[in-house]
Formats: structure tokens, C-alpha cells, sequence
């Protein structure tokens, strides 16, 4: 028994120190690696889309909101001096960063929140309330989280589908639920207008305003596709898993693309 065992070992360092034997395990390991980023990929965000239906209705609404009112507003608002508006809009995004960073806290990712947790003292002091966007200068990059984030992190909900929203646009049904309780527990708007729901929707209006400002030009280039759903679609789905992987998404696999 003791020379079976001796000469197991032996044959085992023998493979594991050839090194034809390390490549293969290299590959073997490097395929498994991708498989499990494969089947991480399909945790985060179907390509399936069960409410279809309701979803381009909503579409079709959002973009005839967008021809008749937001367009119109947003051709409005270019009027005004640029570094008043790349002001209002560091004035929002300052006011994001303690759900940021909270959210990266929650998701386990101290060196994140840190950072978030510096941005929003930096801006809010040096930066004259998040008018100017110093903490960038100084080299705190911005970050983006959010509790539907968190919600995939921890394997709450593995899963999510498109869902588009009136005149709010695109989320997902786990996004959704992670965007109320942001809401719910934002501790910059609850704390600065008291929880009066009036003044907290006026403030929250101005914000969703100054997000869809910025992207009023990519809806209007949207619109020129040939099936813009489609396209706003996969093009928002790919946005949030980049977001979830925190700009370093798995490709998709192979298997779900179609080709014709």
C-alpha cells in the first residue's frame, strides 16, 4: 500500500511539473473561467423580454413625449450658458454621491465608498455644494451605484427583465425595486427638504430633467434606426451590466447571439 501511494505521488508531480501538463491545465482553467462568466452574465440582465408588448406601447409614448415636449424644453434649456448648466449638472451628481457610496459599501467594495464617501466632501466644500467638480481633478473617479445593484451583488435577485416605465424610461424589474428603496432611504433628499413630498418631487424633477438633458441627443439618433425598440433595448441592457460589473462585463456568449 505504502509503494502504490509513493508511486501515485510520483506520477502526479511528474504530470504536475511537465510543462505541456501546466498548458493544458492553463486552458482547462482558463475555459472554466469562461464558463462561469458565462452563466454569471445570464444572472444579470435577460435578453428575454416577457413584457414586450407592454414595453414598445410605453416606447412609442415616451418618444412622442419626446418630440412634443422634452425636445422642445431641451432646445429651451441649450439657451441658457454653458457653465451654468455643467454647473446644475455637477449640482445633481454631487447630491447622488452618498447613495453611491453607500450602495458600495453595501456591496462590499470599501475602496469605492471611500472614494465616493471623499468626492462628495470635496465638491460640497471645495467644489462650492457640488457646483464645481473638484474631487475629479484630484483624480476620485465617479462612480454610479445603486441598490438594484446591490440586490445582483448579493444574489438577491440573480435575474432581472427590461421594463420601460412612462416618461421615466428604461429600468428593469429589479432596478425598479432598487430605485424606490433608494428613494425610500436617500439620505441627501430626505434630509434637505424634511420628507415633504411636494418639495421632494420638484427637486427630483429637476434631476430627472438635467439625466434626460443629457441624453435628449441620443434619442434623437435613436429614432433613426430601423427598429429603435430594438435598439434602445439591447443598448440599455448592456449599459447595465456594464454598470454591474462595474465596467468590466463578461462577453456574451456565443450561443445567444443570432446570426443570419
Amino acid at each position: 500500500m505504502k509503494h502504490l501511494l509513493l508511486t501515485m505521488f510520483a506520477t502526479l508531480s511528474m504530470l504536475l511539473i511537465s510543462p505541456a501538463y501546466a498548458s493544458d491545465i492553463d486552458e482547462i482553467s482558463a475555459h472554466a473561467d469562461e464558463i462561469r462568466a458565462a452563466q454569471k452574465f445570464k444572472e444579470s440582465i435577460s435578453y428575454q423580454d416577457p413584457y414586450e408588448d407592454f414595453n414598445r406601447s410605453m416606447f412609442d409614448f415616451n418618444l412622442a413625449f419626446h418630440d412634443t415636449v422634452g425636445r422642445p424644453m431641451v432646445n429651451v434649456y441649450k439657451e441658457v450658458p454653458s457653465p451654468l448648466r455643467t454647473g446644475v449638472s455637477n449640482f445633481f451628481d454631487n447630491l447622488g454621491e452618498p447613495l453611491s457610496f453607500t450602495n458600495s459599501f453595501l456591496q462590499g467594495n470599501v475602496e469605492d465608498g471611500l472614494e465616493g464617501f471623499m468626492r462628495f466632501v470635496i465638491n460640497s466644500t471645495f467644489g462650492i455644494f457640488g457646483l464645481l467638480d473638484v474631487a475629479t481633478e484630484a483624480g476620485l473617479r465617479s462612480k454610479d451605484e445603486d441598490f438594484g445593484q446591490t440586490l445582483q451583488v448579493w444574489g438577491f435577485w440573480q435575474e432581472t427583465n427590461y421594463l420601460v416605465l412612462p416618461v421615466l424610461g428604461p429600468t428593469t424589474t429589479r432596478g425598479l425595486v432598487g430605485d424606490r428603496t433608494d428613494a425610500l432611504y436617500d439620505p441627501v433628499y430626505n434630509e434637505w427638504t424634511d420628507l415633504d413630498t411636494q418639495q421632494t418631487l420638484r427637486w427630483k424633477a429637476a434631476d430627472g430633467f438635467n439625466t434626460y438633458y443629457k441624453v435628449a441627443d441620443l434619442v434623437d439618433e435613436m429614432e433613426k434606426q430601423v427598429d429603435p425598440y430594438l435598439f434602445a433595448r439591447d443598448s440599455y441592457i448592456q449599459y447595465r451590466n456594464n454598470k454591474v460589473y462595474n465596467g468590466q462585463a463578461p462577453l456574451k456568449p456565443l450561443d445567444d447571439f443570432i446570426f443570419e
